[in-house]
């Protein structure tokens, strides 16, 4: 049989050749591009994220200016841009972020402090008096007393008489405790008296169920007095009353800050809050606060009527505060300060007094305090100690507290990323 022979048949398959190497090389070219766009893409995300983090670091340096955290601010050296808003949420620092760039934009926000101290346990001023010590007291940390040291006293039918087990962690007190950083506290109150349109958002009425993101504007409520009952509220939330805020057991808290002359929580309550109040903060018993929590009492002025009051932080029974306690007058009030526990109370974290502490239960952490002064049933005793464990070490590796003492430079660390 002859063979059929297709003229130009090598013409056809060099074309069909051609096409196949075309179309081959044609698919070398679309996947170098897209790996290249990709390639691009992740500088620039990468880039983006160095940028996140330099904001941070503006937020943190002593070149921070409050008017950034309302326009972007474009990055000297690319085109990122970023916002960077810093406030008080409680006693820790807010610290929001937003970098954006032609393709990505980034946010993030940590409620900043600084490390816990492992080493001091307990400092207040010097009295030219000793301490007394009675019930069951343990040291695990430096506590600095007056030059008179320390003595066993008899109260509540109990007494200490194991001095010496004590003694190796006995330093003498300043003659003043470590001041509160002034910017702090303006920082404080600034957050108590004004709403700033850049950041803040009013809304009419306390919603029973709201989780706010920090990529918006805090959702303000702003009243009289607010009594809050079965209400779920989380994150960038903001409640302030004029008088009083009541917060009932029934009332889930997560991370909100309320502000306020005075703030009560109701027996057996349970969440993470951040408080700021002019006048008192109480905890009613079996209250639990978990970590990060923040009480600040504190207001740069203060009415004649309340002169002579006792105000500052007042634990019931049986409460748990994971965080940080602050309880501070300005040089020119006369009212005093009080933060006052009891044995069954437990504190993660540090406390700060600028007059009194009723220091009894399970301390974890530091304490600084002009006065100790001890109430129980039976009396009232300035400079002694009953029933309490101080130990700075067993948490403070791992524990982020409210930086407000004034140093030379600050270490910032994150307790809470949300």
């Amino acid at each position: 049989m002859a063979t059929l022979k297709l003229k130009g048949g090598a013409l056809y398959v060099s074309v069909i050749i051609s096409i196949l190497i075309s179309i081959i090389l044609s698919l070398f070219i679309t996947v170098a591009y897209y790996n290249t766009r990709s390639v691009q893409a992740q500088i620039l995300l990468t880039q983006l994220n160095l940028s996140l983090e330099s904001g941070f670091e503006i937020a943190q340096s002593d070149y921070y200016n409050p008017s950034l955290g309302s326009t972007w601010q474009k990055m000297p050296y690319n085109n990122d841009s970023v916002i960077v808003k810093k406030m008080a949420w409680g006693c820790f620092i807010l610290i929001d972020v937003k970098a954006k760039n032609t393709h990505f934009k980034l946010h993030k926000t940590g409620l900043f402090g600084s490390p816990a101290s492992t080493d001091t346990a307990l400092m207040v001023a010097e009295q030219n008096r000793p301490i007394g010590l009675a019930g069951k007291i343990k040291f695990h940390g430096s506590c600095y007393f007056p030059k008179a040291g320390i003595k066993s006293a008899y109260i509540e039918g109990t007494s200490f008489s194991d001095l010496n087990s004590v003694k190796p962690y006995i330093k003498t007190s300043p003659a003043y405790i470590p001041g509160i950083d002034e910017n702090y506290l303006k920082t404080i109150e600034q957050v108590q008296s004004n709403i700033s349109p850049f950041t803040d958002s009013l809304i009419l009425f306390i919603p029973e169920m709201l989780n706010r993101s920090f990529n918006n504007k805090t959702a303000v409520v702003h009243q009289g007095s607010i009594t809050l009952s079965h209400a779920v509220l989380s994150n960038n939330i903001k409640l302030i009353a004029y008088d009083i805020i009541t917060v009932e057991n029934s009332c889930v808290l997560n991370n909100v800050l309320l502000i306020a002359r005075k703030v009560i929580f109701k027996q057996g309550f349970k969440g993470t809050v951040h408080v700021i109040a002019k006048d008192t903060v109480i905890t009613e018993d079996n209250c639990e606060f978990s970590y990060p929590s923040s009480f600040c009492v504190y207001s740069a002025h203060t009415s004649d009527s309340a002169s002579l009051k006792v105000r500052g932080i007042f634990f019931g029974l049986q409460c748990k505060f994971k965080g940080g306690l602050l309880a501070v007058n300005n040089k020119e009030q006369t009212s005093r300060m009080m933060i006052k526990t009891n044995k069954q109370f437990e504190l993660i974290g540090n406390a700060y007094s600028s007059d009194y502490t009723d220091a009894q239960g399970n301390l974890y952490g530091s304490l600084i305090c002009k006065t100790l002064l001890l109430q129980t049933p039976s009396g009232v005793y300035e400079n002694h100690l009953l029933n309490c464990l101080v130990d700075p070490k067993r948490y403070g590796a791992h524990l982020t507290v409210p930086c407000w003492l004034t140093q030379k430079e600050k270490l910032y660390t994150c307790a809470k990323w949300f």
